[in-house]
């Protein structure tokens, strides 16, 4: 908040008040955001290249895993209805 000294009023209050006059520090704070986007952008980037491979590796194993396992009757009563 942001006050007159000299006469009480309130000249600013919440995001006003906190808002900078100096340009060389509103300069600073839009590379710092830059960078921090620019941060993001390459984790997601990575991540979604890695997705691919970590999903394959997923489906092979969940396909081993069927291939190992034998055929197992259903449990209900009319599952051998259907067959």
């Amino acid at each position: 908040m942001k006050v007159d000294p000299k006469t009480g009023a309130v000249l600013a209050h919440g995001a006003d008040a906190e808002k900078p006059t100096d340009l060389g520090a509103v300069a600073k704070r839009v590379s710092e955001r830059e960078q921090g986007l620019q941060d993001s952008f390459q984790k997601a980037m990575s991540a979604e290249k890695n997705r691919g491979k970590e999903l394959e590796d997923l489906f092979k194993k969940a396909a081993e895993k069927v291939d190992d396992e034998p055929e197992k009757p259903g449990d209900h009563p009319l599952d051998g209805r259907w067959r």
